[in-house]
């Protein structure tokens, strides 16, 4: 075998994966969803509905805490979205001194709705593929996602302010 002909390493394998990973996950078209130019909503609120979608409810200090802000700020975001009805709060019955908060029906169906936009515009990137493309991609991706998952601890949950679903 001649040394052009070498297979390369792992190591190789693995630059050439996460190089590619990073090349698509970074590419454009940027297109932003309609919705976010009609929102009334700071960048901060909207981390704050993102960061509830994902887990439910949360304790305000938690809140505050993953947000990297002060407790006054994390309440002030809150009521902004509390008015706004995407937010309902409430003593906390294990600790009447914490107050959690979670989204209301209106505030899930907006981080759906911000959510289903991302996909549209994977789907209009991969309509281009053949059957037998899109076949192959599934199957890449499917052992990119087994290795997270052997990566990841069951215990373990997402980073905070990460997106699993």
């Amino acid at each position: 075998m001649l040394p052009s002909e070498e297979q390369p390493s792992r190591e190789r394998l693995l630059n050439q994966a996460v190089d590619i990973l990073a090349e698509v996950t970074g590419s454009g078209p940027y297109t932003v969803s309609p919705e976010w130019f009609t929102l009334d909503l700071g960048m901060p609120q909207v981390r704050v509905v993102f960061l509830l979608f994902q887990e439910g409810s949360l304790r305000m200090s938690d809140l505050a805490s993953t947000l990297g802000v002060s407790m006054s700020r994390a309440t002030g975001l809150v009521d902004r979205l509390v008015e706004k009805d995407l937010v309902n709060r409430w003593p906390d019955p294990e600790d009447r001194r914490s107050v959690l908060c979670a989204l209301t029906d209106k505030g899930r169906e907006l981080g759906q709705r911000l959510l289903a936009a991302r996909r549209s515009r994977w789907e209009e990137r991969l309509a281009p593929l053949s059957s037998a493309e899109l076949k192959r991609v599934c199957k890449a991706m499917e052992l990119v996602r087994s290795a997270i998952r052997r990566g990841t601890p069951a215990t373990e949950s997402p980073p905070a302010g990460t997106l699993s679903r």
